[in-house]
């Protein structure tokens, strides 16, 4: 196979996917003579749900250097401080998960040992009583923290919810604007080279547009498709049974909430998330247990003031695909994985994977080691991802309902389940690379829906006690006072 160098970049998929590709491959290749060409469908529907992404320093808008506070006002965006699960514990008190971290380590150990040790002498402490987005959520006010050396402001996180198509365009604009072709049309086929690399897309007019490198963004695997004949798919069916998802547009509030909800129902759950002009309900369910018209009624019910538009349902196949980089094309996005949306949102996934395959950009159109350490970790990522989101079945004490019944006796994965047993028994958690679910985001997971392990780190009880005591309190004192 003769090297060949990437001079043109194709980007083929729609929605909030390919503009975001394409901004962010623009944006990082600024001032070189690589030709980026973005192909969106012509008959995508203009409507869809609120996005997700996460903000704050360090992450995917401020690594590509985008002014996230232009993109928020833009996007009718709203902070995002955590997400509140209702109707799923059995005590059936609310399950109020925050982004960013609680407390500070002390001595290499861990925060959350401390405040169990407490727990165990009798302590009723809240957990989020140390959580900073959790008390901002509470109070509805939110801004992100200049950078600074208060200890507090360092453990705040946040998401930003997005108006889609408004999001989409955002991103649409900034990619032309750095010199990106863009045309709305469908891809016809593609034509391979001798090599079984793909070498043009065929548009359904007849147009030929040729690359050397291609970056599948579709929801039928357009590209992708046709350089691996015989693709592996990871079914996670099993553990992440919503195979539907209905959405609808609600009307906006006043103050929106600085969080998302997502409540239990006897066939499914629903999540609502908002918008500074509106707000949209999704409904999530299992075929096997409820048909479509069941779950748009389920729908209509929940929604406060639908816009009348007609209900979108989405049929998903859950699961990954074994490798999303082969030879010239990667898949990113629907291409490559479809997740239940429960928390963690498919541009978390996706921002995840833009940012590693820039820091893999190949000089020659092939490059098989690039590729292979991208599927292994960009599979290991989402295998974590998958477990995160199957925790909350896992961890829900609902019995209501042929749904959760069956949700409660499926089979967990290995990996989730090692992760609770080690959890259960000793309060620990293994740390691992290249994750966006942090170690942070799994204790208080668990800790917020009430599964408090056997023992803590006896490393805790090395500290004197009453400077810990005095240590604790401080920082809650403190989280309450930035919050106000």
């Amino acid at each position: 196979m003769a090297a060949t160098e990437v001079q043109h970049i194709v980007v083929v998929g729609g929605e909030v996917v390919g503009p975001v590709v394409a901004a962010a491959l623009a944006i990082s290749l600024r001032g070189s003579d690589t030709k980026i060409s973005l192909i969106q469908p012509d008959d995508e529907t203009p409507f869809g749900d609120i996005q997700v992404f996460r903000g704050g320093a360090g992450e995917f808008h401020q690594v590509l250097g985008i002014d996230e506070a232009q993109l928020k006002e833009r996007s009718n965006g709203v902070f995002g401080l955590g997400t509140r699960y209702r109707g799923f514990r059995a005590d059936e008190q609310d399950a109020f998960v925050p982004l960013g971290s609680h407390g500070l380590t002390l001595r290499l150990v861990d925060f959350h040992h401390y405040f169990l040790k407490l727990r165990a002498e009798g302590s009723d402490d809240d957990y989020n009583a140390y959580s900073l987005p959790a008390a901002a959520a509470a109070t509805g006010y939110f801004a992100p923290p200049a950078p600074s050396e208060n200890r507090v402001l360092g453990t705040a996180a946040y998401d930003l919810y997005v108006d889609r198509d408004r999001y989409a365009g955002y991103m649409r604009r900034c990619a032309e604007s750095l010199g990106v072709s863009s045309v709305q049309a469908t891809v016809g086929t593609v034509e391979l080279d001798d090599d079984g690399c793909l070498d043009t897309a065929v548009l359904a007019d007849g147009t030929r547009i040729r690359g050397d490198f291609f970056v599948d963004c579709s929801a039928d695997r357009l590209l992708a498709g046709h350089v691996e004949t015989e693709q592996e798919f990871l079914d996670w069916s099993s553990f992440l049974p919503c195979d539907r998802v209905a959405t609808i547009r609600t009307k906006g509030v006043t103050k929106p909430d600085l969080f998302s909800t997502i409540e239990a129902n006897d066939d499914g759950w629903l999540q609502r998330r908002m918008t500074t002009d509106s707000a949209t309900m999704s409904f999530a369910w299992c075929s096997q247990h409820a048909d479509d018209d069941l779950a748009k009624c389920v729908l209509e019910t929940y929604a406060d003031e639908p816009d009348g538009c007609d209900i979108p349902i989405r049929e998903h196949r859950i699961g990954s695909f074994a490798r999303h980089w082969v030879r010239n094309c990667v898949a990113i996005g629907p291409a490559a994985v479809t997740l239940e949306p429960i928390e963690v949102s498919t541009l978390h996934v996706v921002q995840s994977s833009i940012l590693r395959l820039l820091g893999m950009l190949p000089r020659q159109k092939v490059n098989t080691m690039l590729a292979e350490d991208y599927n292994r970790v960009t599979l290991d990522e989402l295998t974590n991802v998958r477990d995160y989101q199957a925790l909350r079945y896992a961890l829900s004490g609902r019995g209501e309902g042929a749904f959760w019944e069956n949700a409660a006796k499926a089979k967990r994965p290995d990996s989730l389940q090692d992760r609770i047993d080690l959890f259960r028994g000793f309060g620990r958690f293994t740390r691992g690379d290249h994750q966006i679910i942090r170690q942070a985001n799994w204790v208080s997971s668990f800790l917020n829906f009430a599964f408090l392990p056997s023992s803590y780190d006896p490393l805790a009880d090395m500290i004197d006690e009453n400077r810990m005591k005095a240590d604790l309190e401080q920082f809650r004192n403190e989280v309450q006072e930035a919050a106000g």
